[in-house]
């Protein structure tokens, strides 16, 4: 073959390396049909033929499983949001430089979809010497609903080409419609929940659609524990000398600490309603017709309806319970949804908010938060929608709101597993927490 007949090929392969690109071709189907058309031969000669034909036998006996060219981000970006229905700022994007790997594209599409927190979370379980193969996109790929094309997961650190698009875009439709995610992790007495679903939207409402929302982004944190055996004990920011700090401040302040949440609600350094911790009582200013929650060193706990109970600090049947608070509204009692009959502002029950909440399952104690205010992350609940979500997805029989908003946070082994839902992204300082303890350790006197 001459120089000239083998630039002219060359020049007319790289053309077709560029449309197998741009329309998806693959090596073995429809772009090898192209090479093969009359259209392709009809600028050769005999001899030109002759020389590619040759030329394509060298190149299949060296390379005969040769893929298509591999796909930068620019060109896997518009195929995304096309089928997710809109377009992400780069700000929630992390930004690949030259060909993505899968592993790339999946990390792309979740954060595309507002996933980026949940793959953060998974990350932060993979740092643990418990887990050292656990890591977000391949972890959170394997245990979602529905799940990616098998073919774009079986080797994620190849390179992402045009032959991986068409399973890859039917994925993200059937995410666009509805995609969730659960997960557990267990250690010491504790177990971590974690949920996430729905599709962030970067130009809706921070609160999502009340009236027409349909698979809006959530997530969801909680520590599940048995309270016989492990301590639970109210801790305060005065302990360790400031009338409120950060829940991850007050927690490694103290010794042996496992796990920690925010409370009750409070006024400035003050909480509001019955506090006890450690059998003595921090505040006995009784909340009218709210509700409590109540706990023992023996692991004993108590719900208590603050419309049955006119004082819960002159009631001595409650004495037995050496930690308490009053939060509200009682969620649900006895496995059903409780009504609202407790003096609570209507904006607290009907708008979506990040939520805190305790509850039981019959036998262990559940610590919740699910973040909100945040239309790429999660969007909050309300207090009908947070019941939904103790009875249905976490089986609880009695549970009760505690004080969300800017304070909802829970903490685990030394990380945080929520998203502070205030404009500086910052934790809300807090007079005190919940934290659950290794057997024989407890708060800081």
């Amino acid at each position: 073959m001459d120089a000239r007949a083998s630039g002219t090929i060359c020049g007319r392969a790289a053309e077709l390396r560029r449309a197998a690109k741009i329309y998806g071709w693959t090596a073995n189907g429809a772009y090898a049909d192209r090479i093969m058309t009359k259209d392709f031969f009809a600028g050769f000669g005999f001899a030109g033929r002759a020389a590619f034909a040759a030329l394509a036998l060298v190149c299949a006996a060296a390379f005969p499983a040769a893929r298509a060219e591999a796909l930068t981000q620019a060109e896997a970006a518009p195929v995304v949001f096309e089928a997710l229905g809109r377009e992400t700022p780069e700000k929630f994007l992390t930004a690949v430089e030259g060909d993505m790997t899968r592993r790339d594209a999946l990390r792309f599409a979740f954060e595309a979809m507002g996933w980026g927190f949940a793959l953060a979370a998974v990350d932060q379980i993979g740092i643990l010497p418990e887990w050292p193969e656990v890591e977000g996109v391949s972890y959170i790929a394997s245990t979602m609903s529905p799940q990616p094309p098998a073919a774009m997961t079986a080797s994620l650190d190849e390179l992402l080409t045009p032959e991986d698009m068409e399973g890859f875009e039917g994925w993200l439709r059937e995410c666009a419609k509805s995609v969730s995610w659960k997960s557990s992790f267990s250690w010491n007495g504790t177990t971590l929940f974690m949920v996430k679903r729905g599709v962030g939207d970067p130009s809706g409402s921070a609160n999502g659609d009340m009236k027409n929302g349909r698979n809006e982004p959530l997530f969801a944190a909680a520590l599940a524990v048995d309270m016989a055996q492990t301590p639970c004990q109210i801790a305060t920011a005065e302990m360790i000398g400031s009338k409120r700090a950060a829940l991850a401040t007050i927690a490694v302040e103290n010794y042996g600490v496992v796990g920690g949440i925010n409370g009750g609600y409070f006024s400035g350094a003050k909480p509001i309603g019955v506090l006890r911790r450690q059998g003595r009582t921090d505040n006995a200013k009784f909340w009218p017709n709210r509700s409590a929650f109540g706990w023992n060193e023996s692991g004993g706990f108590i719900f208590i309806d603050g419309k049955i109970v006119n004082n819960i600090g002159s009631v001595h049947e409650y004495d037995e319970y050496t930690e308490m608070m009053q939060a509200g509204p009682l969620l649900v009692k006895e496995g059903e949804a409780a009504p609202n009959t407790e003096d609570v502002d209507p904006a607290v029950l009907n708008r979506r908010h990040p939520r805190t909440f305790v509850g039981t399952d019959g036998s262990r104690v559940f610590w919740g938060v699910v973040d909100g205010r945040d239309n790429m992350h999660s969007v909050g609940m309300t207090i009908e929608e947070l019941r939904t979500f103790c009875i249905k997805g976490l089986a609880l029989t009695d549970a009760l709101n505690l004080d969300g908003g800017g304070s909802s946070s829970i903490w685990w082994r030394g990380m945080t597993f929520s998203q502070p839902s205030n404009d500086s992204d910052v934790e809300r300082p807090i007079p005190y927490a919940v934290l659950m303890f290794e057997p024989g350790a407890g708060v800081r006197q």
